[in-house]
This record gives C-alpha cells, structure tokens and sequence, in this order.
C-alpha cells in the first residue's frame, strides 16, 4: 500500500500533539479556554483559520506561561489571548509560539497563510475594543447582537464609542509580468 507522505506525516503530527496535550494540558482552566476559544472560532469568520492545535497551544501559554507558573484564572487568560492575538502573535515576523512537538521548534502560525494571519489579527482587535466597552457577552456568545449580526465585521456602537472593524493591512502583491521575449 502507498501512501502520500503528506498524509502520514500529517497524522504522525496529529499523534504528537494528542501526547503533548495529554501530558502538559491536564489542568481544567486550560480545556475550558480551549472551548471558548473554538466557539468564538465559529462564531466569528475572522477567527476561522485558526487551527485546533494553534489554539491548543494558545490556550496552554496563556494559562500557563507567567512568572508564578502557576494557573492564570480564566478571565484574565481569556484576556491575554485576545491582546496576544490582537498585539499579532500569529503575524509574521512575529515570534509566535513554538511548536513543542516538531524537531526545529517550528512556529504553530506558519500553517496559514498571510491573509488569514492578518485577518485573525484584526479580528482579534476589534473583538477586544468591544471587550473593553463592556461586550464580552455578545463577544462569547451569551447574548445576542442586535439583528443578529456578527460584532467582528459589523460597525458597533457602545456607550457613545464606535467600533468598527479594521480594514486588512496585507495586500497580496501581484507577480511582476516577465517582459522578456524568448
């Protein structure tokens, strides 16, 4: 039987991460930010390209990773993972998180592309506008928004302060046509 490398290799990785959440992932405030994390994935398009495992390792650092070592509680995690993805964790150029369970310490982000990069930046941003005017339960969902439309690509208003979403920072550049005649 041959099989395509991709695919192997693919779930090969998939096997790695499963180990590495099951032995570093065990505390109950890291899964239940995962789940906020992946709803407020469906909720909001921006957020979508954002893969399990990036959110995984998302989760995990900001729980986890503070001077004390010890456990963040959920509100304050939440927080910091929305700053992270609106300060452009996941932009390139950027340090991002590494990936623990690859041999060259890869970057998690370097999966997506640069559009959905910048556009999970952005939408992070402008989630985390509406969080600081008081949103945050129409940012996870608790409540609904007027009309039934979506905070992260809507212009919102709150308390007299407008919010609108960001307009995307990356262009993709076209190639430059080869005028040479062969």
């Amino acid at each position: 039987v041959h099989l395509d490398y991709k695919v192997i290799s693919s779930h090969l990785a998939a096997i790695r991460h499963s180990r590495w959440f099951e032995e570093n992932a065990h505390h109950s405030s890291i899964k239940v930010l995962i789940r906020l994390l992946r709803d407020m994935c469906a909720r909001h398009s921006g957020l979508e390209p954002l893969t399990p495992w990036m959110i995984d390792l998302l989760a995990h650092h900001c729980i986890m990773n503070n001077p004390a070592r010890q456990a963040l509680p959920i509100n304050v995690a939440f927080r910091r993972a929305l700053s992270l993805l609106a300060g452009g964790l996941f932009l390139p150029g950027c340090a991002g998180l590494a990936d623990p369970c690859e041999a060259a310490h890869a970057r998690a982000h370097t999966a997506l592309d640069l559009a959905a990069q910048d556009l999970a930046a952005a939408t992070a941003q402008t989630l985390l506008r509406v969080v600081a005017r008081g949103g945050h339960r129409y940012v996870l969902g608790l409540q609904a928004f007027e009309g039934g439309k979506d905070i992260s690509t809507e212009i919102t208003v709150w308390d007299g302060v407008v919010v609108s979403p960001l307009a995307p920072a990356y262009q993709e550049t076209p190639e430059p046509m080869d005028t040479d005649d062969k």
